[in-house]
């Protein structure tokens, strides 16, 4: 209850923008348009006249018996003109039917329009078309000669069984130091001697004079000879 205080909250009340529009923010949703405004009643009145259920009005109510002449004539006319009931047999069991008058124009033109088109019996294979050739006729034995004469095979079958074929003198300078060179670089001849030696074994005399000396050596070493 200070005075300061108070006067302080009054004067941040006063400045604050909250509670400057709290009430504008109260009264912002709401509207009031009086009954009686002329725009009011002229919109109401148009929706009247616009409006179609106040446009008819039954004069009387009457009840028609269900054998009534007019009433049995007029369910007649409906059905006739009933779309639903024309189309009735066809929809029911006519439809998706298929049915083609075998032997019409129409199916008789569509066959031979076929087979016109048909190109499988346009083009007919040689083989099948009776025709016969004499085979020693000029016109044959000239397409057998070309066809010799074009054949490579043919051609170059003398070259291909020469060409595989290599024929040297064997006393060419050229294949005798060929194989002087060879001799000389073959290992199996430089080993040739040695191997053979091997083969052979090594025969030693016993009175040899390597055998002698041996012996002496051995009996100069010897330590129960010595003793």
């Amino acid at each position: 209850d200070d005075p300061k205080l108070v006067h302080s909250m009054h004067i941040a009340k006063i400045q604050s923008d909250r509670e400057y529009k709290k009430d504008y923010e109260k009264s912002k949703t709401r509207y009031h348009t009086p009954v009686d405004m002329m725009n009011i009643t002229n919109a109401k009145n148009s929706q009247a006249v616009a409006s179609n259920c106040n446009y008819r009005h039954q004069i009387h109510h009457y009840t028609y018996l269900p054998d009534a002449m007019n009433l049995v004539l007029s369910r007649n006319m409906m059905n006739i003109q009933s779309d639903n009931n024309y189309k009735m047999d066809y929809n029911t069991w006519f439809k998706g039917l298929g049915w083609v008058p075998i032997g019409s124009l129409d199916v008789e033109k569509a066959k031979k329009a076929t087979d016109i088109a048909s190109d499988k019996k346009y083009r007919q294979p040689p083989e099948k078309l009776a025709f016969t050739s004499i085979p020693d006729s000029l016109e044959i034995v000239l397409a057998k000669s070309n066809a010799q004469m074009m054949n490579k095979k043919l051609y170059t079958h003398a070259w291909d069984k020469d060409k595989i074929k290599t024929n040297i003198m064997p006393d060419t300078p050229e294949i005798v130091l060929s194989k002087i060179n060879q001799m000389n670089m073959s290992e199996k001849l430089y080993r040739s001697g040695w191997e053979n030696s091997k083969k052979k074994g090594y025969h030693l005399m016993p009175d040899a004079v390597s055998i002698k000396a041996a012996k002496a050596s051995r009996d100069i070493a010897s330590d129960y000879k010595y003793k």
